[in-house]
């Protein structure tokens, strides 16, 4: 018989856990914090085993199947990973026949990224893949609950854009 996982309420309360339980509820900044951590350790870890990809190559190929073709910087801007982070992937992506990556002195010295035809069926799969993981976290959520938390999580992006963190 198939074992659940207890959730963080559920867990028998050591010192430990009790900490954590505390922060989380005295520190909304804690418990988000905690929850992003907790879904890119799993993503990271379930992309890297089902498709030897990182988040990082991840997100790269979902951005460049949105907008055709980007330089370095603007696929970093647009994925929202640093430039080094990006450099190394595309490397990687291009090694296994993702991405084609054309050096062109029409826009400077930049590199242009595009997917190959491997890497747009690829991006179809994991497309796929990722809309399922999405429905089974999102399981028990009512429509209205999601497009609510959505929107929050959206107000609390634009507030961090806005933050004044020097004081």
């Amino acid at each position: 018989m198939a074992t659940r996982k207890l959730s963080i309420a559920e867990r028998p309360v050591d010192a430990a856990s009790a900490a954590t339980r505390s922060l989380t509820q005295d520190h909304l900044a804690v418990l988000v914090s905690t929850i992003g951590m907790r879904l890119s350790r799993g993503s990271s870890a379930f992309y890297r085993r089902a498709f030897d990809i990182s988040t990082v190559e991840w997100r790269l190929l979902m951005t460049l199947d949105r907008i055709e073709a980007l330089n370095v910087s603007e696929l970093s801007e647009a994925a929202l990973v640093d430039k080094a982070a990006v450099s190394r992937s595309l490397v990687l992506l291009q090694e296994r026949q993702l991405i084609d990556v054309e050096q062109t002195r029409s826009r400077g010295r930049a590199a242009i990224a595009r997917l190959t035809a491997d890497g747009r069926a690829f991006v179809r799969k994991l497309g796929a893949v990722s809309s399922e993981r999405d429905a089974r976290l999102f399981k028990t959520f009512a429509p209205d609950d999601k497009a609510a938390l959505r929107r929050l999580l959206e107000h609390l992006a634009k507030a961090l854009d806005d933050a004044d963190w020097d004081r």
